[in-house]
């Protein structure tokens, strides 16, 4: 039987696509099970929605639900409404945020997380991101001074972001981001991992910071291979270039 020339050429090409698909497979395998896994954690009311409707106090360091304030000198905290303090919601989330009225000098005022978010492992990109508001206006209570959040290990700070006064547009939220990965093994391990927002100390002026849709996640870390990853690595690597010369010397 006579074979066309296109026949014979897409039999060709066939007959290498199953050469090379044992050798792709294996590969695709073993990144796959290599890859980074990334898992989203949840933050109770990471969006400062709970209660409903905005609450404010000078003394009740736990009238949000699942964080708590520690707020020096009297000065007035809790949630307020985007809509009716910021001319944008930007990067916020949902009606409220949270806010410190930082009128109290030389103090840090902060919010914490009320409850461990799960067990710090080793080998793990913690990501934690939130959004940061400067509210409309300008003159005391219209800027957000210096802030910073952190992540902490049984409430002791392990990695920080310091985010400057006028960094943030006026009237908006903006997004801010911190990553730490941990060490395999050390004091950090097994810890509870909790989340932080601090006003840190004003200087001749009284700031109020919003804060906002917080959001954190892990990615399981690339570990060094052992020994039988690198051999399958090898062997997988070796079939995928045997196919692609074998391919070359047909055409």
């Amino acid at each position: 039987m006579n074979l066309s020339p296109t026949h014979t050429l897409k039999t060709i090409a066939q007959h290498q696509t199953k050469r090379r698909r044992p050798a792709t497979t294996a590969l695709v395998l073993m990144l796959t099970a290599l890859a980074a896994n990334a898992t989203p954690i949840t933050v109770p009311n990471a969006s400062f929605e709970s209660p409903s409707s905005p609450v404010e106090s000078s003394t009740n360091s736990t009238l949000i639900s699942g964080w708590v304030f520690n707020v020096k000198g009297g000065s007035v905290f809790g949630t307020e409404s985007i809509a009716s303090s910021f001319a944008s919601a930007g990067t916020s989330s949902g009606n409220n945020c949270a806010f410190i009225n930082n009128d109290d000098p030389g103090v840090t005022d902060t919010i914490t997380s009320a409850a461990s978010l799960g067990t710090i492992t080793g080998l793990t990109t913690y990501t934690l991101t939130l959004a940061i508001g400067n509210p409309t206006g300008t003159g005391l209570y219209h800027d957000p001074g210096n802030v910073s959040f952190s992540l902490l290990a049984n409430g002791v700070a392990f990695a920080t972001k310091t985010v400057n006064n006028g960094t943030v547009s006026d009237g908006t939220f903006q997004d801010f981001t911190l990553t730490y990965t941990t060490p395999s093994s050390g004091s950090l391990v097994g810890e509870n991992l909790e989340i932080q927002m601090a006003t840190l100390p004003e200087t001749g002026s009284a700031y109020q910071p919003g804060f906002d849709n917080v959001r954190l996640s892990a990615t399981t870390t690339m570990p060094v291979p052992e020994p039988q990853t690198w051999e399958l690595a090898l062997i997988a690597l070796g079939a995928l270039a045997f196919c692609l010369f074998r391919h070359r010397q047909i055409r």
